[in-house]
This record gives structure tokens, C-alpha cells and sequence, in this order.
């Protein structure tokens, strides 16, 4: 079975656990945010990626530019290990993760979480991979993948208990679409997948695809 079709089932568990009248509100934000093409603003295929900064589990910086000195790269931005669909990709990538380094690519995630909140979950599932910290959505705001909730989405996450400015150590409530970028040694971008639908990701087989026409 393909991820977005787990992703799909795993959706409609979500909102069928959720009460009738916040499951409505839901579903009436999720259609605005899914329709609103606020991934027009994002770098494409054949732009030259930033130099941008992350974070490790030390806080020490991590710099993209550095990372591609020696591998092409798999970045994926994620919205926090509070998403159970961030979840499941995290997961769908840990199992292809040896064969992504076999073509010569690092897989690198990236997510505005600081890390002692993402911790606990990297530790449990032991992933294989570089799970990095964006402060601030720095990096993401220079991918263009940044977006502010609006009133109507911070109430529904009150109710769910997502506390965005707790978890990610800042005032502002933004969150970055979840994004996939394959990018070549040479900085430039090859390949995107972005979507304003966070319930939707990258399909892992089509990672790899990219990659064999990348070598």
C-alpha cells in the first residue's frame, strides 16, 4: 500500500475520533488551506538552494551548504512530531532510508519541534536518519514553504492541545507545509513536492525514482 493511502485511512480515523462540531470546523479549515496555493510561493525545480542554517540535538549549526559537499540530498520538511501524518512519512522514510544512501543521497528532515519534544519519539522508533531543527522556520521561510495559521485553525489546535508557540519556542503561530526537495551536489534543486494539504506527502518510491535520474 502506498504511504498516501495510509495517509488517507489514517485521516479519516482522525476525524471520526474527533467530536461532530470540531471535526466540521476541521474539515471547513482544512478546504480553505488546501485550496489557498500557497505553494506557488515555494523554490522550484532549478533554483539554487539557500544558505540556510539548522540546528542538531546540541543546538550546534548544521549548514545545508556543508551537507552537500559530498552527497546529493533528500530534504524532507516536516511540521513536528505532534503530526501523526508527519509521523507516518518519517516512518515510510526510515525504511527506504539504506536505499537512498545507496544513490548517493542523504536523507535530512527538518521541522520547526525543538528537539526535546521530538527526542523521546526518535529515540522509540531509532530512526536511521538526520532529524534537524529549524528555529524559528527559519530555513523553511527561505524555501518559501512558511504560512500563518489563521484564528480559526490556532482554536482547533487549542482544543487538540497543540500548543505551537510550547513546542517550536516561539510567539508566532507559522508552520511550514510539509516539502520535499531533491537537490543535486551542486546546490540546484531537481525535484519538489509540496503541498498545502498536509495530509498528502511525497510517495516514497517516487524519492527513489527521482534519484536514479539524478545519478
Amino acid at each position: 500500500m502506498s504511504l498516501n493511502k495510509d495517509l488517507k485511512t489514517l485521516h479519516e480515523e482522525i476525524l471520526n475520533s474527533l467530536p461532530a462540531d470540531l471535526r466540521k470546523q476541521l474539515i471547513l479549515e482544512n478546504e480553505k488551506l488546501f485550496s489557498s496555493f500557497l505553494e506557488e510561493k515555494a523554490l522550484k525545480a532549478g533554483n539554487s538552494v539557500p544558505d540556510v542554517i539548522f540546528r542538531d540535538a546540541s543546538l550546534k549549526p548544521v549548514y545545508l551548504k556543508e551537507l552537500l559537499k559530498n552527497n546529493h540530498i533528500v530534504l524532507s520538511f516536516f511540521r513536528g512530531t505532534w503530526c501523526p501524518y508527519c509521523n507516518l512519512e518519517l516512518e515510510s522514510l526510515a525504511r527506504i532510508n539504506e536505499q537512498i544512501e545507496a544513490k548517493g543521497a542523504k536523507l535530512i528532515t527538518v521541522t520547526p519541534e525543538l528537539y526535546k519534544f521530538t527526542e523521546e519519539r526518535i529515540k522509540n522508533k531509532n530512526f536511521n536518519f538526520q532529524i534537524l531543527t529549524d528555529l524559528g522556520n527559519k530555513a523553511a521561510d527561505e524555501f518559501g514553504l512558511v504560512f500563518e495559521l489563521p484564528r480559526e485553525y490556532r482554536e482547533i489546535y487549542d482544543r487538540l492541545s497543540v500548543n505551537l508557540n510550547i513546542l517550536n519556542g516561539e510567539d508566532s503561530w507559522v508552520l511550514p507545509m510539509p516539502a520535499t526537495f531533491i537537490i543535486s551536489k551542486q546546490g540546484i534543486i531537481e525535484s519538489t513536492y509540496i503541498n498545502a494539504d498536509y495530509t498528502q506527502r511525497m510517495e516514497p518510491d517516487d524519492i527513489l525514482e527521482k534519484l536514479d535520474l539524478l545519478s
